[in-house]
């Protein structure tokens, strides 16, 4: 018998229904990942071995697992749905079979190779709706420990990976799935039944803090195609405090960084925008929660194919450097 919790050697006994890379090691493309995964998930379909290439951008992986995450969860609820109104029972590969993500990035500098390490250690996570990911760093992880909902963490040190040769492997994101094989060897870091349980160990002071969690109240997290931008909230109750008092169709205060001040307008949805309008809204998509969340600022046009002032050049003109900076938004 291994170390591990029986709760998650089962969910690692589950034949796979398909791994998703979000990896530095494929070429570079454009692709906008969550229309395409929200887009197959969301109508039922089948999502097999699918890779993206992230390039130096660790943020697209952390916001790529979370993605995947929300949707095991939205394809579980559409499902039931289903169920509910027609009677149909409809037998999804995610209803029986787990998912694997594998989020990787792992350069060989100085630091992740000292004392003769082959890179940082890979680790695998296991979310409150099964997801298993394999992983490095653990800032791939940001997204999903700040919205508590990574209930199982385990390290796997680079000479225990034992269907190659750990120490030396250049590659080894291209087989550390195999590891959920070997839950005899996975060394656990933390472990919960349920995400109270988690909960109440972290406001305790009992859980390990080594997943780093998002700092700055507002930050960049996505763009799609579009130019659209997912902005990630800390926390939801916080934020709706600066912009207490504002009415849909008001227009709030946005800079980023130190830039200058831009007005925006709020809106319910994307629906109520007009014709050029840059503006923010809460995505009906997400949840409106109390914690964290994600928030949409786009700009309205009427050939988003061809729009050369997207949300995202408006963002990139305030601050070259948005990606990275703190965002506020307020009355």
């Amino acid at each position: 018998m291994g170390k591990i919790l029986n709760k998650y050697k089962e969910i690692l006994s589950r034949p796979v229904a398909g791994i998703v890379h979000f990896s530095d090691v494929f070429s570079e493309k454009e692709v906008d990942f969550d229309a395409e995964l929200t887009a197959i998930t969301r109508n039922l379909g089948n999502l097999s071995d699918i890779t993206f290439p992230i390039g130096k951008n660790l943020k697209l992986a952390d916001y790529g697992v979370n993605l995947l995450n929300d949707l095991i969860e939205e394809q579980r609820r559409i499902i039931k749905h289903i169920r509910q109104e027609t009677g149909k029972v409809i037998e999804n590969n995610f209803s029986s079979k787990g998912l694997i993500a594998i989020a990787n990035s792992a350069p060989r500098n100085s630091e992740s190779t000292k004392n003769g390490k082959n890179a940082q250690d890979f680790y695998l996570a296991i979310t409150n709706n099964d997801l298993e990911i394999f992983t490095t760093p653990l800032s791939n992880l940001e997204s999903l420990e700040t919205r508590n909902k990574i209930l199982a963490l385990y390290k796997i040190p680079n000479e225990k990976i034992v269907t190659t040769d750990g120490n030396h492997e250049q590659f080894r994101s291209s087989i550390i799935a195999t590891m959920r094989y070997f839950d005899d060897l996975l060394e656990p870091v933390f472990e919960y039944e349920n995400v109270t349980k988690l909960i109440e160990a972290k406001e305790k002071g009992l859980h390990p803090q080594i997943i780093p969690t998002q700092k700055k109240l507002i930050e960049f997290s996505f763009a799609d195609k579009f130019g659209n931008v997912r902005i990630s909230i800390k926390n939801n109750n916080e934020f709706k405090k600066t912009i207490e008092g504002a009415e849909f169709g008001d227009l709030l205060n946005i800079k980023v960084g130190n830039s200058e001040i831009k007005k925006i307008r709020y809106r319910k949805s994307m629906k109520e925008f007009s014709k050029n309008e840059f503006g923010i809204y809460q995505n009906i998509a997400d949840k409106d929660t109390l914690g964290a969340s994600y928030w949409e600022i786009i700009k309205k046009s009427e050939d988003c194919n061809n729009e050369k002032e997207s949300a995202v050049v408006i963002l990139e003109k305030l601050n070259s450097n948005f990606r990275n900076e703190e965002i506020f938004i307020a009355r």
